[in-house]
């Protein structure tokens, strides 16, 4: 495809945000250009959001490699939400496709996001996500449960539920986008996408969901342990709690705060007992017990600071 961004309007800006991870990015950029955006005019904009600038080299001497459009920017101010929306603000494509620098977008992904979209009318489409466990653990199978996406058993059709902003395609044409689109008070703690995604269904915008392509996301070693399990699993524990905190619903705070304090009664015994037994299905019962918490303590400082400043400055997973 030439890089001309002619008709680019109507076509696909691939947005991929980086953060020191130069094999996740390589290989993430070379998955991405052999997608096939089914004849329509295609860019990939790479925001770079280490402070040092740390893939410009890369990314400009891949750019001079292909003949795909790929843009760099530089995003110098640590956090998701502001290498996202420094992505956005630049995107000239009706359609938005999000890929993160851990994932490798697989055979058919583009094209199949974008025709689910257009086959069923929907401002936002997935594919399932494969997560790729490193090492060897007795606990890899519930790993790989739990940083996969595989969705509902269906083929293929329109869903109620949404996934996350990584490995997703979004019509701008369908929805209207808040300014910014990602919250930057989520810049260090994660969920901006859960919250820009449920203000676009409450829209009223379709969902796609399909099984005709996959991606693959890898999980770095350091993820892929009880520890991280249990903060990650306790952070999104918290998001229903806090989108009904957002809006001011009293009686959603009360109702899944009760949610999560019978969940986390339910699970946490039986997650002392699979550890003490030392089964793999400690790793299960450890999120289930971890999100009921995250539930009741949504508020105050007990969020977990996982992405942007709190990595740069090496306080997170």
């Amino acid at each position: 495809m030439a890089k001309s961004a002619n008709n680019i309007r109507n076509g696909v800006s691939v947005i991929l945000p980086t953060f020191r991870r130069p094999e996740g990015l390589q290989i993430a950029l070379k998955s991405l250009v052999r997608q096939n955006a089914g004849g329509l005019a295609l860019e990939i904009i790479v925001a770079d959001n280490d402070p040092k600038g740390s893939a410009k080299a890369y990314v400009k001497k891949f750019a001079a490699s292909t003949t795909v459009n790929i843009r760099y920017l530089h995003i110098p101010e640590p956090g998701v939400s502001n290498a996202r929306n420094g992505a956005l603000k630049a995107a000239k494509g009706r359609y938005l496709a999000f890929l993160d620098d851990d994932q490798e977008a697989g055979a058919n992904w583009l094209e199949t996001l974008l025709d689910s979209a257009k086959k069923y009318g929907a401002g936002l489409a997935f594919v399932p996500t494969i997560a790729r466990i490193p090492g060897s653990s007795i606990y890899d199978d519930y790993y790989t449960r739990f940083f996969s996406r595989f969705g509902p058993d269906m083929d293929e059709g329109i869903v109620d539920d949404f996934f996350g902003c990584g490995n997703s395609l979004l019509d701008t044409k369908l929805c209207t986008l808040p300014t910014p689109p990602f919250s930057v008070d989520m810049n260090e703690t994660g969920g901006e996408d859960d919250m820009l995604f449920g203000e676009l269904q409450a829209q009223g915008i379709k969902i796609a969901w399909s099984r005709n392509a996959k991606c693959y996301e890898d999980i770095r070693p350091h993820r892929a342990t009880p520890g991280y399990v249990k903060i990650r699993s306790f952070a999104n524990g918290q998001s229903p709690s806090q989108e009904a905190a957002e809006s001011n619903n009293w009686l959603g705070i009360i109702k899944w705060m009760m949610v999560g304090a019978v969940q986390y009664a339910a699970f946490t015994p039986i997650t002392l007992l699979t550890k003490a037994l030392g089964k793999p299905s400690y790793i299960h019962y450890l999120a289930k017990s971890s999100s009921g918490a995250g539930k009741v303590l949504w508020f105050g400082g007990f969020t977990p600071k996982l992405y942007g400043a709190a990595v740069v400055d090496n306080k997170a997973f």
